[in-house]
Formats: C-alpha cells, structure tokens, sequence
C-alpha cells in the first residue's frame, strides 16, 4: 500500500454515481471525514440503477448529457457548497458477451465523452482549490486490475481512455493531484474503497495510474 499523506478531508468532493455499491460507500466513508459529498448521477438511460444514499449526500441528477447543463449543475453546485476540490469519477462496468453478437457501447462511449467535459469545466476550481490544499482528479476503472493486461477478464477497452485523459491532465494541471485506478472485477466493495481512499492521500507525485488486483498494487514501468 502507499504512504498516507494526512491533509484536512476534502470540501466539496464530486462523486460520479456508476449504480454501483461502491458509490454509496465511498460516498459514506468521504462523509464521515468531514467531506461535503455531492453525487452526479448521470441519465438512467446511461447508468439505470440508482442505489439509496445516506442523510448528508447530496444527488445531483443529470437529465441529460448537454454540457451547457453540466456547466450549469456544478456553477449551481458551488454557489451551493463553495469551490470543489476533489472529483472521483466512478465507470460503470460494462461486461461484454464472452461470444455473439458486439454489444452497443454507444453508453460506454457517452459517459466517457462527459468525463472529458468534466475536466474541462473542472480545470479552474481544482486549480484554484490546488492554491490552499491538495485538490484532486480521480478516474476509476474495472479492467482487470492491471490495465489491461492480464488476459483474464473481458471488458469494455472504451474505459481505458481514462487512463490517458488522467495521465495528460497530471502533466497539464501541475498543481493538481491527478490519478486513476484499475480495480480487478474480483475485489469487493470495501477492498475497492479502502484503495481509493489510499490513493487519494498517496504522497508520490511520480505516478498517475495504479492497478488493483488479487496478486496486489502494482504500475507499468518501461
């Protein structure tokens, strides 16, 4: 595991909703450190389950994925609860028939389109958050817990574009702490969260992309 940098929990931290238990208790666990929790559900025709959160989360559903109404929710969101300075996109799990017909990854493709804008309409508070306390970009996917390439599970690639976005904005955005995760589909829940609540407080700068599976935390190295 990794050292724990100890710093003031995050104030407004913005959580993308993937259906998942996950959600919920990473939601839960960034509430009891002090964390003002905002959820964004995206459309359910996108992410269709909707798993009940804890008194003190906040949703934040979106009716749509038009970015001029994703621009709108966070203004709204902040003039709410102040400047955000965490975001941890959670991906849904897309798993693809082992044979037949090729599934429609039209929802896999949207949301990972949306999580581009999110960087894009996030730059100025997490920069600007970055100025007083670690601020922090964070992208979470379920590969195989190591990117890829393992062999061993069949997912969607589209989600592996987070990976590279993550990597880009921690050379664009210096000041921000920016890291992405590949979970393998074999951890449970509470192994997952402990993980991303470890990176978050992860003091190397010198990465941007870790892996999770049964064999352990691991990174590519050339």
């Amino acid at each position: 595991m990794p050292d724990w940098l100890d710093f003031p929990a995050p104030n407004v931290c913005v959580l993308t909703d993937n259906g998942s238990a996950t959600t919920v208790e990473l939601a839960n666990a960034l509430t009891l450190k002090g964390s003002n929790v905002v959820v964004l559900s995206f459309p359910s025709l996108f992410v269709p389950h909707r798993r009940p959160l804890l008194s003190g989360v906040t949703r934040v559903e979106l009716a749509d994925l038009d970015e001029a109404l994703l621009k709108h929710q966070l203004a709204t969101l902040m003039k709410t609860y102040g400047l955000i300075d965490t975001f941890i996109h959670l991906h849904p799990r897309l798993l693809l028939p082992e044979k037949g017909d090729r599934p429609n990854l039209s929802a896999d493709k949207a949301i990972l389109r949306q999580v581009f804008l999110l960087a894009k309409h996030l730059k100025q508070p997490l920069t600007t958050a970055s100025q007083n306390s670690r601020s922090s970009f964070m992208s979470v996917a379920w590969l195989d817990g190591t990117f890829g390439l393992s062999r061993q599970h069949n997912f969607s690639a589209i989600a592996a574009g987070l990976f590279g976005l993550t990597k880009s904005l921690a050379r664009e955005w210096p000041t921000v702490f920016c890291r992405a995760i590949d979970f393998s589909p074999e951890l449970k829940t509470d192994r997952v969260v402990q993980g991303i609540l470890a990176e978050l407080h992860d003091p190397n700068l010198l990465i941007a992309e870790v892996g999770y599976s049964t064999t352990g935390r691991s990174t590519l190295t050339c």
